[in-house]
């Protein structure tokens, strides 16, 4: 399991790594300016007449400090903990934190999206929503009426535009399916979205196909709603362990809700930003020096 980094424990670069000390793009970016400033030294060295030694002593020395400089950008890109984007004008920040802190879910000009089911399930249960999951911790602490909100659901103008079919035969939980991506406005500054699919056994699935297209329906729907304010999520779908029977990481799923991000060309003009929110253990799993070289040639 990958833990918190000290360069003091011997096991770090084979338990702890997130970048690989071999990694081929950290090898050739790095590699790349050591021979620039190699290149300088080697010119500079035509121009006098140093002795063998004296060049031998430059060569160790240059040697010495390119193997130096290597094992301090591993160690630094395995030390991030957040990570800053510009893609299209838009600041993107992934990070670790709480959007239950006072800071984040009481601020009026940032808009917080909670992931829920195709049916807007509101059952905090542990068998249709799980008491510790975001969903399940917003409905019991956060909401004064249960059946006010199911009553809201049913009846919002902007939702039923959304429907996709109904479940008669569910004996709990709501019958209305909407569509993947389907956004209802809890308050002006909370939104909850449909993430997944529920089969008859209250489990949550997805196909990639799906996560996809969840993804793409949210942007358009964030896009029309958000009014110039920051947008603040969590990693969704990072509890779905297998889509479609694939294993993803926490890594390739923020690289793919990053992908779709630029592919909608969805623009967060200053001071409004898209804030990406990682617990802590899932922040400690991110690959952060993958995701900015993925998206590097887009960069502003």
């Amino acid at each position: 399991m990958i833990g918190e980094v000290n360069i003091g424990d011997a096991k770090w670069f084979t338990h702890n790594q997130k970048v690989s000390f071999f990694d081929r793009k950290l090898i050739r970016n790095v590699g790349s300016r050591i021979a620039v400033f190699a290149g300088v030294l080697s010119t500079f060295l035509t121009f006098f007449d140093f002795t063998s030694s004296i060049k031998l002593f430059l060569f160790v020395l240059v040697l010495i400090v390119s193997i130096f400089i290597y094992i301090h950008t591993v160690y630094v890109e395995n030390s991030l903990s957040q990570v800053t984007l510009t893609i299209d004008d838009s600041d993107i920040t992934i990070m670790e934190g709480n959007i239950f802190s006072k800071e984040i879910y009481y601020d009026p000009d940032v808009i917080k999206v909670f992931a829920f089911n195709e049916y807007f399930d509101t059952i905090v249960d542990n068998e249709i929503i799980s008491k510790k999951s975001l969903n399940g911790q917003f409905i019991k602490e956060k909401v004064s009426n249960v059946s006010e909100l199911n009553q809201r659901i049913a009846t919002d103008a902007n939702l039923e535009k959304y429907i996709v079919g109904t479940n008669d035969k569910r004996s709990r939980g709501n019958k209305t399916k909407y569509q993947l991506g389907s956004i209802f406005k809890y308050s002006d500054t909370i939104f909850l979205t449909a993430l997944t699919h529920f089969n008859e056994k209250n489990k949550a699935f997805l196909s990639v196909q799906d996560y996809i297209r969840f993804l793409i329906n949210f942007w358009d729907q964030i896009d029309a709603a958000y009014a110039d304010r920051t947008v603040v999520i969590t990693l969704f779908g990072s509890g779905i362990t297998r889509l479609e029977h694939k294993m993803f990481n926490s890594t390739q799923i923020l690289q793919i809700i990053l992908w779709t991000f630029y592919l909608r060309r969805i623009k967060f003009t200053r001071p409004a930003k898209f804030i990406i929110l990682l617990n802590e253990q899932t922040n400690k799993n991110i690959n952060y020096y993958k995701v900015k070289e993925s998206f590097y040639d887009l960069q502003k």
